[in-house]
């Protein structure tokens, strides 16, 4: 069914990171999507037995077109022990290694394609990783080589260097100096120089650094802060990790900030070591490169960090984000839920863990585990608005609704920002809304737009929600203009600005919104409707009709019905979009 009142509720499922620094890739690096299409190269199948490696990569084939990976894996594996200098299997099994999370076959193949000359950019990586974490020095300083060698991620080996220093309680400033003179590198110079500092135990200096860090209370930094408060919770010094935390900016800061209150020690406090460090590097890497959609790169850096640093949260909150955008969604649930009830990421990494339920449609399995998480904390309003998304996602409106409600009972006697309270009153006139629970619905978004006057996710639903029923027109208009004024490059607030002016008689200028809404969403359905409607009324009924066909790609149910007739017949006043 079309999607009426936009944007939906704003309480996402986790935050996203901040702008990045770009990281130069060349073609060569995406190893997975070079061997994706690749026909079997003469030159590699004469290493060894060609027809029985030819054999083994057909079969994994096979198994990994029917999404039966973990059998792919296997197969690769057989094939390398049989094979052992054929590049062509260890290609696919370092691609098939790193998406199942198979460290360790990752490796071999990665050794294999050494030997052979055929090693892409990133692979050192994974090499230095395994030594790394099997402190193998010489072989770490091996990796490092062949990264300098191999271009790409070359900006790295000043802070591997670095890491490897202080593992081996060396003076790693010398290295880090060297890290200064590439653009890439610098973009992650403050953050490696105060993790390292922790790690070297010179903390006075990290805590000059991190001055900077809190003052600026830049969300892309929350994960550094929860290292350095972790790191001098465990030193003793909660007056050092309170004012880390003081800014409170985001959701898991503010839930570590109360543990340390509540004087909890256990799972919570952590000294920066190397390992920890190191990690980070890694799985800000593995971030960054999610955003830019390098999705391998991203998996390659967040299983490299998860070895060096398995008993990190962050680990393996980064390396579920992973499995969850390659829709591997088990093995994302499974990270997720290795990220246990003291950690300051435990709401995040249970939300995700609810996201890949809902994801693949296990509802009542995602409602059980949420039930069980409300027994255990009822007094976390965050649990009761995570059930009530399910509950929306779900289509059960009315009982979302409830849960929204819940929360809001829980949070008015803790104080809480009024942002947050704000989001929570958002999404309550959300569901409301939807379940045609009106005028409460339109009480509770006023509400929300009282405590935050200029947000334009609000004012939009605010105005669009009172537009859609034809009342309140000159407030609704007024909210829609304000929020549209607030973030004019929004295609759904667009869109609605656009609809109201339609809405109050002001056609040719109602496609002119529309039509730049489209450009932003092409295959927004209702943005498609709308357009339809007015291309029609200023006379425009060819394209009029080809923007409700798009539109009905996409319908169901009466929304279907109502677009067909439109096709059909023309607009008419009752076939008005809502």
């Amino acid at each position: 069914m079309i999607s009426r009142t936009r944007p939906r509720t704003s309480t996402g499922w986790y935050q996203k990171e901040a702008e990045v620094q770009i990281i130069r890739i060349c073609s060569r690096s995406v190893f997975a999507l070079l061997l994706a299409g690749q026909a079997v190269s003469p030159a590699l199948a004469s290493r060894g037995d060609s027809a029985s490696a030819l054999n083994r990569y057909v079969e994994a084939r096979l198994a990994e077109s029917s999404d039966q990976l973990q059998a792919a894996t296997t197969i690769y594996a057989e094939g390398l022990k049989e094979q052992p200098d054929n590049a062509l299997l260890a290609g696919k099994a370092f691609a098939n290694a790193i998406e199942v999370g198979n460290f360790d076959l990752a490796v071999k193949a990665v050794q294999v394609l050494q030997a052979n000359g055929t090693a892409d950019p990133e692979m050192p990586l994974i090499s230095y990783a395994d030594a790394f974490a099997g402190r193998d020095w010489n072989g770490a300083r091996g990796a490092i080589a062949e990264l300098d060698v191999l271009k790409n991620f070359s900006f790295l080996s000043a802070y591997l260097e670095s890491w490897l220093d202080i593992a081996r309680g060396r003076d790693a400033r010398a290295a880090l100096v060297r890290a200064q003179a590439d653009d890439t590198a610098r973009y992650y110079l403050e953050e490696q120089l105060i993790l390292t500092r922790l790690a070297s135990r010179r903390d006075r200096e990290a805590i000059a650094l991190l001055a900077r860090v809190v003052e600026r209370n830049e969300p892309r930094m929350a994960p550094l802060r929860i290292i350095a408060a972790r790191h001098f919770w465990a030193l003793n010094d909660p007056a050092t990790a309170t004012e880390i935390l003081k800014m409170q900016a985001t959701a898991p800061e503010q839930r570590l900030l109360r543990k340390i209150a509540a004087g909890q020690k256990k799972d919570v406090a952590q000294k920066v070591t190397p390992a920890i460090g190191l990690g980070f590097l890694f799985q800000r890497l593995s971030g960054d490169l999610a955003v830019q959609q390098a999705r391998f790169l991203s998996q390659v850096m967040a299983q490299a960090g998860a070895r060096v640093a398995d008993q990190s949260d962050y680990a393996h909150l980064t390396l579920g984000r992973v499995y969850a955008a390659a829709e591997s969604h088990g093995l994302a649930i499974s990270e997720y839920e290795r990220i246990g009830p003291e950690s300051a990421y435990y709401l995040v990494a249970l939300g995700s863990q609810i996201s890949s339920l809902v994801s693949t449609g296990a509802f009542d399995q995602a409602l059980a585990r949420l039930d069980s998480a409300v027994a255990a904390n009822a007094d976390a309003p965050e649990l009761h608005i995570l059930r009530g998304q399910v509950l929306q996602a779900e289509g059960q409106n009315r009982d979302a609704a409830a849960a929204f409600e819940a929360a809001i009972t829980v949070a008015e006697t803790q104080n809480p920002p009024d942002a947050l309270m704000a989001n929570y009153w958002l999404a309550l006139g959300g569901a409301q809304e939807q379940a045609g629970l009106w005028p409460e619905g339109l009480q509770s978004l006023q509400k929300a737009n009282a405590l935050l006057p200029d947000s334009p996710t609000i004012l939009n639903y605010l105005g669009y929600a009172q537009l859609e029923r034809r009342e309140n027109k000159e407030a609704a208009v007024a909210a829609i203009k304000r929020a549209h004024e607030l973030r004019s490059n929004s295609p759904a607030i667009t869109d609605s600005l656009g609809w109201a002016y339609f809405i109050t008689g002001e056609h040719q200028r109602a496609v002119t919104y529309l039509e730049s809404a489209l450009e932003g969403q092409p295959q927004d359905p209702t943005i498609n409707e709308h357009l339809g409607d007015a291309y029609w009324t200023v006379g425009r009924q060819y394209e009029a009709r080809y923007a409700w066909k798009s539109a009905k790609l996409f319908a169901e149910g009466d929304d279907a019905q109502r677009l067909a007739s439109k096709i059909d017949l023309g607009l008419r006043p009752e076939l008005v979009s809502p």
